[in-house]
């Protein structure tokens, strides 16, 4: 239950549009890619779960 008194906020999923020379990196730190395809020539949507963390 949250406690609607708290000044905080939640994520779950960080999300990124990563050039393509970087998706090694965020590969390599837990980033998963969004879909299979490639969306477009420069970039490339991944995310990452908080819940992985745990």
């Amino acid at each position: 239950m949250l406690d609607t008194d708290s000044n905080y906020s939640a994520f779950r999923f960080i999300t990124v549009d990563a050039y393509l020379t970087a998706v090694n990196f965020y590969e390599k730190n837990g980033f998963v890619k969004l879909t299979q395809k490639e969306e477009n020539d420069h970039t490339r949507l991944m995310f990452f779960d908080m819940m992985e963390l745990e």
